[in-house]
């Protein structure tokens, strides 16, 4: 690195580690056994991490946890608590005491060269939990949340509270070495999963979780395992559906086994309620003692603002039980007609919690719809419906406003009014243009902004430059009268 680099590496603590991972760097890991997860003392902390190098005591000797921090101080503690490789810079002109631990942050991507360094002001609180949150690839409530339990308040830090903050932090570093500790089922379609510290990212991701969980009885995961909100290792594993009582094992990595009993719970959802004339949900309600997964997991919890909160450990919030939904990707429940046959139908993906709600849908097969005027039962081997019948309606398409093109392949497609809901979710328009040229664009899951999402043109297909195309709504979801998409 260029020596005035060096000298400029310095930022704002709040801008502290820039969104770099610690994956390269192997913090010590001593205190990360599930047997000594709960918050150390200040003293024992700051003990600890003496013996680790990390904390050096004054002229007398003493460690003085009631020290409040400089920058600069917490800059160093967090590079040598998180295992950085530091490298003298007496070399450099005019060099510091800290700079050397600033090139360290530099050069481990946890600082950046775009901001003002301030090595003497005190450390403000407030700036530690997105700085931890960054460098442990987690969430800041998580870590608030650790915060919150060492009563870390919003005011300058001490070295004792930073001591306990870094040595709990040593436990969340992600390693490939992360072993399972304990595992129980949640219900039908759900594992939790207690590791002694997190997974990699690239263990995470769901072809790499379906490799290394294997289940004796062809039981999969559906989707990849999330790290539940405010805990250190503990993950929901969504998995098919398990047969009640069957006995099977689990095998982690080809070097862990357990015995495992299929569970008998199933989701206790409330209410079915058509929404179109394919689609219809059911819904559950955090009040009625169930919660999706979505709010209570650290990948999510920065999107889903006030909805997302910590549970305990047994899985409670305010001294109430809660039910987990964990990822229904791939499920399926049955409609079942008045003296009818019955009818699979498939879960809409990214429908089961948004805009605050837990409010899952499932369509019917493509070109089938609901019949007005008869009554339908819901049911599925994984959930149970307190009130599982509804009546069909004749439902009012959605109506398309307008369209306009985001970029060659992009669009945004507008609707006349707010569905209030997921109502695009893997629906398509038809693009012709003046030249008979057609191409076809699905939603882009996940990006309604009120009445407005994006789709994206399929196929490798692109819109071609000053062309003019009729757009018009594939199927029956929406009605479309002279829509027509200019590109720019």
């Amino acid at each position: 690195m260029k020596k005035r680099n060096q000298q400029a590496a310095m930022i704002a603590i709040a801008m502290m580690i820039g969104g770099g991972a610690l994956l390269p760097f192997q913090a010590p890991l001593s205190a990360a056994s599930a047997s000594n997860r709960a918050a150390v003392s200040v003293e024992q902390a700051m003990a600890k991490l003496a013996e680790q190098g990390v904390l050096q005591g004054g002229g007398d000797g003493k460690l003085h946890a009631e020290r409040h921090l400089t920058n600069a101080e917490f800059i160093k503690m967090a590079v040598l608590a998180l295992g950085l490789n530091v490298e003298a810079a007496s070399e450099l002109p005019n060099a510091k005491w800290y700079d050397a631990y600033a090139s360290a942050a530099l050069a481990g991507g946890l600082l950046t060269e775009d901001a003002q360094f301030q090595p003497n002001k005190p450390l403000a609180a407030a700036d530690i939990a997105p700085m931890i949150a960054k460098a442990l690839q987690r969430d800041v409530k998580s870590v608030q949340y650790w915060m919150d339990g060492l009563s870390i308040g919003q005011t300058n830090l001490t070295r004792g509270q930073a001591a306990q903050l870094l040595l709990q932090a040593q436990q969340a570093v992600r390693s490939e070495a992360a072993s399972i500790v304990s595992i129980r089922a949640l219900n039908k379609i759900t594992f939790e999963v207690v590791f002694d510290q997190p997974m990699t990212l690239a263990d995470e991701a769901t072809a790499a979780a379906q490799a290394n969980f294997v289940f004796s009885n062809g039981l999969k995961l559906v989707n990849q395992p999330r790290l539940k909100t405010g805990s250190i290792a503990t993950y929901i594993v969504p998995v098919q559906t398990m047969k009640p009582g069957e006995s099977f094992s689990l095998t982690y990595k080809g070097n862990q086994t357990f015995n495992l009993t299929g569970a008998e719970e199933t989701i206790k959802l409330k209410d079915v309620r058509q929404v179109t004339n394919d689609t219809f949900e059911v819904s559950s309600l955090r009040e009625d003692g169930v919660i999706d997964y979505g709010y209570v997991i650290s990948a999510y919890s920065g999107g889903r603002g006030a909805n997302a909160i910590v549970l305990e450990a047994d899985n409670t919030f305010q001294g109430k039980p809660l039910q987990i939904i964990s990822s229904l990707a791939t499920r399926q429940a049955v409609l079942t007609p008045e003296n009818g046959a019955p009818i699979t139908v498939n879960y809409v993906g990214f429908t089961q919690s948004t805009d605050g709600k837990q409010e899952p849908k499932f369509r019917l097969p493509a070109g089938t719809s609901l019949q007005p005027g008869l009554t339908y039962t819901v049911t599925s081997d994984w959930f149970e419906l307190a009130n599982k019948t509804f009546t069909a309606e004749q439902v009012a398409p959605l109506t398309i406003a307008s369209a306009a093109n985001i970029d060659d392949a992009s669009i945004r497609i507008s609707l006349t009014a707010d569905p209030g809901d997921e109502l695009f979710a893997y629906r398509s328009v038809q693009l012709k243009g003046k030249d008979g040229s057609v191409l076809t664009a699905q939603y882009r899951v996940q990006t309604r902004k009120g009445e407005t999402g994006i789709f994206d043109i399929q196929n490798g297909g692109k819109l071609t430059a000053g062309m003019t195309y009729e757009v018009t709504p594939v199927g029956a979801w929406a009605t479309a009268s002279g829509i027509v998409l200019d590109v720019k």
